[in-house]
């Protein structure tokens, strides 16, 4: 039974993450994948590039799970640029056709994307998702007209089942969104039937230093998590799947500046989740203090008493590894690729075992 949708850059780093999961954790998530842009505005070819290698990576996963399904959106690049002289949308679903993919419907996007999603859809097999950002759930009179135009070629398309993502992206205010995705749902809900209902949203900033200074840690509440949870709370809302977007910013890009300077910005920063707050711990510079410092995280992770041991999670076992309490430390601590990789495991194998 699916339980969860994570919200997930389709990058290498956090596909093998999904592909370290356990068959049991699996079975219960649907991956969304965002295509994660590498600058503000990317060229044709660098949007085509960046698909062949995450097409690449995803049959490495569909070796290990054959029925691998998800989510595919292209909110984060600029829609207006074709691929191959075909609409962006429409030649990102045909290349990733090969896989058991859901198609996403929303609202002020390219013409062709809603028409490429739901021509896509194979009636009775495929699901089909729609999703809102904060926007839309402002003034749902508003948003009814435009749902009111759509439902109707929804219905049309006969979709296995139509699934509402409510997506807050970075949550700012929880006790103002939880309230405004509590109206709105009551409203959306006298008027249309989606079969499932997914809200999701993340503290974590485009800017880290937003969140938390260089060389320090801090415990941060998940107001993702606790708006869902103020959502259970409510006449039918323990339907309401949860989302998040694990442990990287909704508004993350990749650096625009060559390999050579990121080592002099960038700094270690990881994620773990417990209870309904994360821990973070981020530290200096790589350029000056090195990749070494993620053996001094692990030791701040695992010395948490909320750490749950290396059998818990691929993840976990990773950071086991590093740590002062592992026999066999390895000889390099890891890069923020191999880190990214071993904490969306950690963060998602907790939230399914959790919620």
């Amino acid at each position: 039974m699916i339980k969860y949708i994570p919200f997930l850059k389709l990058k290498q780093n956090e596909i093998q993450g999904v592909a370290q999961l356990s068959q049991a954790t699996r079975d219960q998530i649907v991956p969304l994948y965002d295509i994660a842009r590498s600058k503000q505005i990317m060229s044709e070819p660098e949007i085509a590039e960046r698909l062949r290698i995450a097409h690449k990576e995803l049959k490495k996963t569909q070796a290990i799970v054959p029925d691998y399904c998800f989510f595919i959106d292209n909110y984060d690049i600029d829609d207006s640029i074709d691929i191959s002289g075909t609409h962006q949308y429409r030649a990102i679903l045909a290349q990733f056709s090969n896989f058991p993919i859901f198609p996403i419907l929303a609202f002020d996007r390219h013409a062709d994307h809603n028409a490429a999603a739901l021509d896509f859809i194979k009636p009775g097999l495929s699901d089909i998702a729609l999703r809102l950002q904060q926007t839309d759930i402002e003034s749902y009179n508003l948003t009814k007209m435009k749902l009111v135009s759509i439902w109707p070629a929804i219905q049309a398309a006969q979709a296995r089942k139509i699934i509402l993502l409510i997506d807050l992206r970075i949550i700012e205010d929880a006790t103002g969104s939880a309230k405004q995705v509590e109206r709105f749902l009551a409203r959306f809900n006298q008027d249309f039937k989606a079969d499932v209902t997914v809200v999701t949203g993340s503290i974590i900033p485009g800017n880290i230093a937003a969140l938390i200074a260089t060389d320090e840690e801090k415990h941060v509440p998940r107001e993702e998590y606790r708006i869902w949870r103020h959502l259970q709370g409510l006449p039918g809302g323990n339907a309401i799947l949860y989302g998040d977007y694990c442990i990287v910013s909704p508004e993350y890009s990749d650096l625009d500046l060559a390999p050579e300077l990121m080592n002099g910005i960038s700094t270690p920063k990881v994620f773990y989740p417990y209870g309904d707050h994360f821990y973070i711990t981020r530290g200096r510079r790589f350029r000056s203090h090195g990749y070494g410092q993620y053996f001094d995280i692990s030791d701040s992770i695992v010395n948490q008493h909320f750490f749950r041991g290396p059998t818990y999670s691929y993840g976990d076992q990773y950071i086991y590894d590093r740590s002062h309490l592992s026999v066999k430390k390895p000889a390099k601590a890891g890069s923020p690729s191999s880190w990214i990789k071993s904490t969306t495991a950690a963060h998602i194998t907790f939230i399914v075992n959790t919620i």
